[in-house]
């Protein structure tokens, strides 16, 4: 399965014995010290999130555009509603649970993050998940793991511990410090997992992402997911309502 290989991919990345250890000179060790540093106080600190979006979904199945509500307490609870016209459902993610209901089929999901895990097609946890949806970056970069290259365009994060086979890449905007693009790449099997962030706006003097672009793929499968922001917000009081209706035919991984 398709999220099997990315945990694999992301271990032997960074834990291989045979792989490769690239050591920074001084003027490496400083210019990757300064780019964190930024980096670091970019990013979001604010407590919460909410938002209107615009999301596509283009998989084995193709889902119309979906208006969505999502609303975020930071480290704590995730939440999006989802509609065309009618309610079409709701998820709710906390760092142990993704609970999801769909009225158009009378479904509900409570479990794990295996759920979210098929469709993004890597392992992830309500971490990730929350990096992925403000704006930063997946994995936490730092000075122990990485090593950074200066492209005149962008600085580019690549792990210390190096695999032939594998690539990981993030490319922070020299402008923002924002990682507004990642990419895992297998090299020889046509792999990929790729997060985007197309576009930032400065809202409360901090940027946030406007765009959201997500591609999973191998030879076979094509996931892509388009999120457009709307009237986003900070550090309102939120509520979380959720209740798994009545009736509804659980859904097994």
């Amino acid at each position: 399965m398709r999220e099997k290989f990315f945990v694999l991919l992301i271990i032997i990345s960074f834990t291989s014995c045979k792989s490769k250890k690239h050591t920074l000179n001084n003027k490496e060790n400083m210019l990757l010290t300064k780019v964190l540093n930024s980096y670091n106080n970019n990013s979001f600190k604010n407590k919460t999130v909410k938002a209107s979006l615009k999301i596509k979904y283009k998989g084995e199945k193709k889902i119309p555009q979906l208006n969505a509500s999502l609303r975020v307490e930071k480290d704590k609870v995730i939440w999006i509603s989802l509609s065309k016209f009618i309610s079409v459902g709701k998820l709710k993610i906390t760092p142990n649970k993704v609970q999801f209901y769909n009225n158009l089929d009378n479904t509900y999901f409570d479990g794990d993050f295996t759920l979210l895990s098929n469709v993004l097609g890597v392992d992830v946890d309500f971490k990730q998940i929350q990096n992925i949806l403000l704006g930063e970056a997946i994995y936490n970069l730092n000075t122990t793991d990485f090593n950074i290259n200066d492209d005149g365009n962008d600085f580019v994060f690549t792990p210390k511990e190096n695999d032939e086979r594998f690539n990981i890449f993030f490319w922070l905007n020299r402008l923002n410090f924002k990682a507004y693009k990642q990419e895992i790449r297998q090299n020889n099997d046509e792999k990929l997992l790729s997060v985007q962030f197309t576009e930032f706006e400065t809202i409360q003097n901090h940027n946030f992402p406007k765009h959201l672009y997500i591609l999973a793929k191998d030879k076979s499968k094509t996931n892509t997911i388009d999120i457009d922001y709307k009237s986003v917000k900070f550090d309102l009081d939120l509520k979380f309502p959720f209740s798994i209706p009545q009736g509804y035919t659980e859904i097994k991984l």
